[in-house]
């Protein structure tokens, strides 16, 4: 019998065994790793994550899907949270269920459409804590997530991921996978967490705010973003001709790195 799903909730079921193992190969097969799972609905990709890794924690909003999971799922390893995702402690979270300091983590999910961003700021919030993030999400979100400058679609989101991993669309999966049927086709992407960037940043949180920013107006410059940035153009063109950075330039074909150079000059 299929769990009637809640569209409150944004849930979307999936059940190809196939689909299931190729999305949870992405987290490796390292064994040894605490896997957070954000809604699981009724445990498809559960089951598996709990079988291959030690310790699985899955969050999950609906009450209702309680008692399936702890019937589908009965291993010692898997513990579930209800609750609002949104209102979790990540960082409380994974120091009380980390099993040793070694141990890696890795959040998994198969993300509620409509808190699809919150859910991806903050798993970068905690990105210090994580070795690998794998979310399937919208397709064409996917697709902003993981372009580089030059590309349509790159924005601040595009930025932020990057700042904080190496990014990568996975492939593609066709809306009729999912039950019931969304209007749209979803894909697979993984966030690798790196310190390749982080360690130039003093305050990560300002610099999102900044990135927000500057890509407020794709069809303005990047001079004219930045004055708004500093509330002073005169300001923001000093700036740039410091960083030697073309000031007719829009935000879409600057790069992160040249992001980092602007913003840690208008500290």
């Amino acid at each position: 019998m299929k769990v009637e799903a809640k569209k409150k909730f944004g849930q979307n079921f999936i059940s190809d065994q196939n689909l299931i193992n190729k999305i949870v190969s992405i987290l490796g097969d390292d064994k040894d790793q605490l896997i957070i799972e954000i809604g699981p609905g009724t445990g498809a990709l559960t089951k598996l994550l709990a079988q291959k890794y030690n310790k699985v924690v899955a969050i999950e909003i609906d009450t209702d899907m309680e008692s399936i999971l702890k019937k589908e799922i009965p291993n010692d390893n898997f513990e579930l949270f209800l609750s609002d995702v949104l209102l979790v402690d990540f960082e409380k979270l994974i120091k009380e269920k980390r099993q040793h300091e070694n141990q890696k983590v890795s959040i998994i999910s198969n993300m509620p459409y409509y808190i699809t961003s919150e859910i991806l700021f903050r798993t970068l919030n905690v990105s210090d804590k994580l070795t690998k993030a794998v979310f399937m999400m919208q397709k064409e979100v996917a697709i902003r997530v993981c372009s580089y400058k030059g590309e349509n679609n790159y924005n601040n989101l595009s930025v932020a991921c990057e700042f904080y991993a190496d990014k990568k669309y996975e492939f593609t999966v066709p809306k009729h996978m999912f039950y019931p049927v969304p209007k749209v086709d979803s894909a697979i992407i993984s966030l690798t967490f790196n310190n390749k960037y982080t360690e130039q940043i003093k305050d990560k949180d300002k610099f999102l705010a900044f990135l927000r920013k500057i890509f407020n107006n794709r069809r303005k410059t990047i001079l004219n973003n930045l004055s708004n940035v500093t509330n002073d153009k005169t300001k923001a063109n000093e700036i740039l001709d410091n960083l030697n950075i073309d000031k007719s330039l829009r935000p879409e074909v600057v790069g992160l790195e040249d992001f980092i150079r602007i913003y840690n000059k208008t500290r």
